[in-house]
């Protein structure tokens, strides 16, 4: 359950993916993971079984693009201990259990505050890794993704995967560091609001650079949930920064399940941001950027 257990245990395995946070278009597939346990690993989904896309090529495409925001992002994982001890309420099963021949500790987890879903988390002790999850929805009871191991080979052969560490070139800077704002060339925009309760932000910040455009990823964390703030100057036809009143603001907002997501541009910047918190949430941590 240790925040670098899928980067420093190696393994390979395939996955069953469900999503249901959509209960119009559910998303069922396998994926083959897999990690060197330095740091590196590759995640390909290779069987799509339930999908309302019938456009299975673009998704596949799609899913290898995003590959390392999966990796990172989307399965339940413990990232700061201390802040999700202080946020979470959990309790340790009596009975363990097993997955893909694996013996597991399960932990049932719920957010102390404002809580939203349940989790159930099958944990291998020995390497901490994250086993098989679920997430069930506080209101309904329904069940809204499952993520199980069907298979895992400690150590497994990767000889035929591409393994990456990044999508993008990165660089790692203190936020409020002068560094960080020599790399990216402008004055970032740092959120000074949390995206909810007990959240708080990463004190290391990234620049990407995407396109030739530099980007400013900043981490806000509540210990397992992450919400992701990204910014960057938009340029004019010239290829100059342009100014916060030669482009309109706009700012779309949307809500999948307990995800949001948030794109658009304000005051001169092109900002994503992406979480499992509210679209309000989200909202609120811009405008706290922008004061």
């Amino acid at each position: 359950m240790g925040a670098t257990a899928p980067f420093t245990t190696a393994y390979r395995g395939l996955r069953k993916v469900e999503l249901y946070y959509d209960a119009q278009a559910p998303i069922v597939y396998r994926e083959d993971v897999g990690s060197d346990g330095q740091g590196k690993f590759c995640v390909e989904t290779v069987d799509v079984l339930i999908s309302s896309n019938p456009n299975t090529s673009l998704f596949l495409l799609l899913q290898t693009q995003r590959q390392a925001q999966i990796y990172r992002h989307r399965d339940f994982r413990i990232r700061d201990l201390g802040l999700f001890l202080a946020n979470y309420d959990y309790v340790v099963a009596p009975t363990p259990t097993t997955v893909a021949g694996v013996t597991c500790d399960r932990i049932q987890v719920q957010a102390r505050v404002a809580a939203q879903s349940r989790f159930e988390v099958d944990i291998d002790p020995t390497t901490g890794l994250v086993m098989a999850w679920e997430e069930h929805d506080l209101a309904t009871g329904n069940l809204e993704a499952r993520i199980t191991f069907e298979t895992y080979a400690p150590n497994g052969d990767l000889s035929d995967m591409v393994l990456i560490d990044r999508v993008f070139q990165t660089s790692t800077y203190g936020v409020d560091s002068g560094n960080f704002r020599a790399a990216l060339g402008f004055l970032p925009l740092i959120p000074q609001l949390q995206p909810g309760i007990g959240y708080q932000l990463v004190p290391q910040a990234e620049v990407l650079v995407v396109n030739g455009e530099k980007w400013a990823k900043l981490y806000l964390t509540d210990g397992m949930g992450t919400c992701i703030f990204m910014d960057s100057m938009l340029a004019n036809s010239g290829g100059a920064s342009a100014g916060p009143s030669e482009r309109k603001d706009e700012v779309a907002v949307m809500q999948v399940g307990s995800w949001s997501s948030l794109r658009g541009t304000v005051r001169g910047h092109s900002v994503i941001m992406a979480g499992r918190v509210s679209e309000l949430d989200l909202a609120t941590v811009l405008d706290s950027s922008l004061r």
